[in-house]
């Protein structure tokens, strides 16, 4: 029977062995999980090719600001809402660029914080899209999410470029001619985010 003897440089050498491996997986881990996301928002668009992801992105400017803060309004008919809702709109322009590749684009609202009582289905939005209803929802249950995704990725398909897409975001309280008194001066704010995926 042999006897080996763990000298206490062999100890400190494995330790910074342990060490420097355990930091070079995290890296490792972490980069794949990236690039794992980012081949993951391509996939849900609804079509999509083969190719190299790139730097070149769609343009997206708001008139305003992206950021939503509506608070003490009073219930309308959903009839109204082009004329009374709040209101949020943006433009995605597609520039010569991207003439030879492939875009998806992705709107949800993010940073969400609402009074409780505004989880209903009385609080409702719309996404309008060049004068097109594209989504339309309400908060009813969004229970503590703070993400509520209104546009899933979707490849767009300009007929020429560069090519602007003009977006209109409403959000109201809808009339049901029952007391909303419990509605009022309730406050709800959000971030519009806009993701987009670009393959050739």
């Amino acid at each position: 029977m042999y006897n080996y003897k763990v000298e206490e440089g062999d100890t400190v050498e494995f330790k910074k062995f342990i060490i420097v491996l355990s930091i070079t997986m995290t890296i490792m881990v972490g980069l794949m999980c990236s690039i794992s996301y980012g081949w993951y928002a391509y996939a849900n668009a609804e079509t999509h090719v083969a190719g190299t992801t790139l730097k070149d992105i769609p343009t997206v400017i708001f008139t305003q600001t992206d950021h939503i803060f509506s608070a003490n309004r009073p219930p309308i008919y959903d009839k109204d809402r082009y004329n009374y809702a709040y209101k949020n709109s943006f433009i995605i322009t597609l520039g010569e660029n991207l003439k030879n590749y492939q875009t998806g684009i992705e709107i949800s609202l993010k940073d969400i914080m609402m009074s409780n009582e505004l989880k209903n289905s009385n609080y409702k939005y719309e996404l309008v899209e060049d004068g097109k209803t594209i989504s339309t929802g309400n908060f009813k249950d969004i229970g503590n999410s703070t993400i509520l995704n209104i546009k899933p990725m979707t490849v767009l398909t300009p007929t020429a470029y560069p090519e602007t897409y003009t977006y209109d975001f409403y959000i109201w309280l809808s009339e049901d001619d029952t007391n909303q008194n419990t509605l009022m001066n309730k406050t709800f704010s959000a971030k519009i985010n806009v993701n987009s995926a670009v393959k050739k």
